[in-house]
């Protein structure tokens, strides 16, 4: 029976008694025994980047949180105290290069006994985060997939290989309402529900656009006031190579046009400057990392060009022109909906990057695809509810 006294104290004191009781005396605590509210699992880049904003929301709220991280996220979180070290997941090479990497069941076995969880919130990036998330709904945590792409489902590869694995979850989180339309059969196979909650990592872009000053940006960077400046924003994929090199062939048909480049984290950016120094006519500038991000620079473009990177999405979000040059028959959501337009070869590139320049906008992507606000509020939000019916 429910203690009556306490339905008239404020819930910040209620939840503030609760994990009193279960929550870990501090993060630097790495007892056999691990209780916790939340649980993370993370595997890629994008998955970390949007887990960080969610548990900046739940650390302003008092929700105690703990993070298992692999692959690229094993760096994203290195210095977190609220990572917990396991070497054969934060040092494992195998599982670092290859997402369809089984975890020893043993192992999936042993972390399931030594931490205790009320929700697992999981990327969908590889094979292992699948079986962490199949024993722990078995041990009866709520057990959440998170979806970071606007992409159909079914048109990711990256995802394969935790769909293929999974067997068990309560529910997918997805950026978008499109997006939740190709969620329906998969979740309908696991009985799960599906939420549309939007994409913590586009708030990233909200601020940068709030903080960036644009006209000292320009003069720091020493770039005339007038002066038109269109940003390429580069990827690793295997098509990438010739898609770069026909853009630098469009950006000499531009020569009063200034193009800034960055490359992918995961590179050093020397195949750009390679291909830079050997076919440009010296208006096409390469930003190293550190310099400034994607995100900043693009505040000051008129139009963002991507081969197949994610930023085409973020850019998007913030009312940016996107090009693709990718080959006629590439074809992805943000094209289908007439959000983005591609380009295939240098000539009909140069006259989009011009219409752009000259003021060409697509229409405004979070009415087309139904995009909530405040994403990782909302997310944040549905996690602490949870929490909150378990502990009624």
């Amino acid at each position: 029976m429910k203690n009556d006294k306490l339905k008239y104290l404020p819930a910040t004191i209620i939840f503030s008694i609760f994990w009193l009781f279960f929550a870990p005396a501090s993060y630097s605590s790495d007892a056999d025994y691990i209780k916790t509210a939340v649980l993370f699992v993370a595997y890629d880049q994008g998955e970390s980047n949007a887990f960080l904003r969610i548990q900046e929301k739940l650390k302003h709220s008092n929700i105690p949180y703990r993070i298992l991280a692999m692959g690229r996220a094993a760096e994203v979180f290195k210095d977190d105290p609220a990572l917990i070290p396991v070497d054969r997941l934060t040092h494992n090479d195998a599982l670092y290069e290859n997402r369809d990497h089984l975890l020893n069941q043993k192992l999936v076995y042993n972390l399931a006994d030594s931490i205790s969880t009320k929700i697992v919130y999981t990327g969908m990036a590889s094979r292992a985060q699948a079986q962490i998330a199949n024993i722990w709904d078995r041990r009866g945590a709520k057990v959440i997939a998170f979806y970071d792409n606007f992409e159909s489902v079914d048109s990711i590869s990256y995802v394969q290989p935790f769909l293929e694995e999974l067997r068990y979850i309560d529910e997918f989180h997805v950026p978008s309402k499109t997006t939740a339309l190709s969620f329906k059969g998969i979740a309908a196979s696991l009985g799960a529900e599906v939420t549309v909650t939007g994409q913590p990592t586009l708030e990233d872009w909200d601020r940068v656009y709030k903080d960036t000053d644009t006209f000292l940006l320009r003069d720091t960077l020493n770039i005339h006031p007038e002066q038109p400046v269109v940003l390429f924003a580069g990827d690793y994929s295997s098509s990438y190579p010739p898609a770069f090199q026909t853009f630098i062939a469009a950006t000499r048909m531009l020569p009063d046009v200034l193009f800034l480049v960055t490359y992918h984290p995961k590179f050093d950016g020397g195949l750009e400057h390679r291909i830079i120094e050997a076919q440009s006519d010296g208006n096409v500038h390469l930003l190293h990392h550190g310099t400034y991000s994607t995100a900043t620079l693009s505040t000051i473009a008129s139009a963002v060009i991507v081969h197949k990177s994610s930023v085409a999405q973020q850019a998007i979000y913030r009312g940016k022109p996107v090009i693709y040059v990718a080959d006629e028959n590439y074809q992805n959501l943000m094209l289908t909906e007439q959000l983005a337009i591609r380009a295939s070869n240098p000539e009909p590139l140069a006259i989009m990057i011009n219409a752009h320049i000259m003021g060409y906008k697509p229409p405004t992507a979070a009415e087309n695809l139904g995009i909530p606000d405040a994403p990782s509020r909302t997310i944040a939000k549905l996690i602490i509810d949870e929490l909150k019916r378990q502990s009624d």
